[in-house]
């Protein structure tokens, strides 16, 4: 599965994204179906978490889902994702929550993408 033309929707979330994306850009030769499997069930999870945690207003809960997100993309040869997950988890850590359900929304539409 090809991510990469499918991904430009976080640069219109995130205007500096190119500047951001160096410390998450890793070598992905090893990337093979199962692995890219296993990131979308994981991400889906994720991402259920990260809307759980928003309507509960669980700050702490979209923090920690966040950072696996941010941890996962780079691995993933999707340093933009990354980067979505950093901004969501610092706003999370910033108390601003309302700001970081936009980001949140428009990753679940872009897993909605991709077939379960």
């Amino acid at each position: 599965m090809d991510f990469s033309g499918n991904i430009g929707w976080v640069a219109d979330l995130i205007p500096d994204l190119a500047e951001r994306l160096d410390p998450f850009i890793v070598d992905t030769e090893e990337v093979d179906d199962e692995l890219v499997e296993v990131f979308v069930c994981e991400i889906r999870r994720l991402t259920d978490e990260l809307q759980d945690g928003l309507g509960r207003g669980d700050a702490e809960t979209v923090r920690m889902a966040a950072h696996s997100i941010k941890g996962m993309g780079g691995t993933m040869g999707l340093p933009e994702i990354s980067v979505l997950g950093l901004e969501i988890e610092t706003r999370a850590k910033d108390g601003r929550m309302a700001d970081a359900k936009p980001l949140v929304d428009a990753l679940a539409e872009w897993l909605s993408t991709f077939s379960s």
